[in-house]
């Protein structure tokens, strides 16, 4: 997933990446964010919360769909570990035009991580 040495903003890219794909595994119908949802100044733990979608919640959802879905979701979720092994993920305040960019290069480094892992469920 990481080698460690990612900043903290993009590790909390990679944790919005989580939560998004898990959403989209669990709830049929549900887009992936593209980059217009990362404009202007925003908190990233406020927007992990917009996507209103718990982890587990998720998980337990993407259990009654296909086994394809099940297994995705299942390891995506465990991919949630590796984000934390790093430290705590603290408040980083609003992020704006300076720190977005790190934000982003982790969203889109994670998504891009999973869409390779199950290309026929993500695109």
């Amino acid at each position: 997933m990481t080698d460690g040495t990612e900043s903290q903003v993009r590790r909390w890219g990679r944790l919005f990446a989580v939560v998004a794909v898990l959403r989209s595994l669990a709830d049929p119908g549900q887009p992936l964010p593209g980059a217009d949802a990362f404009t202007g100044k925003f908190v990233p733990a406020q927007r992990i919360n917009d996507l209103r979608s718990n982890p587990y919640d998720a998980l337990l959802r993407a259990r009654t769909r296909d086994d394809a879905h099940w297994k995705a979701a299942a390891a995506v979720f465990r991919s949630l570990p590796d984000l934390l092994e790093q430290g705590p993920l603290p408040p980083t305040g609003t992020l704006g035009d300076d720190r977005r960019p790190d934000f982003i290069a982790g969203y889109d480094a994670q998504l891009a991580q999973f869409k390779e892992d199950f290309p026929a469920l993500l695109k």
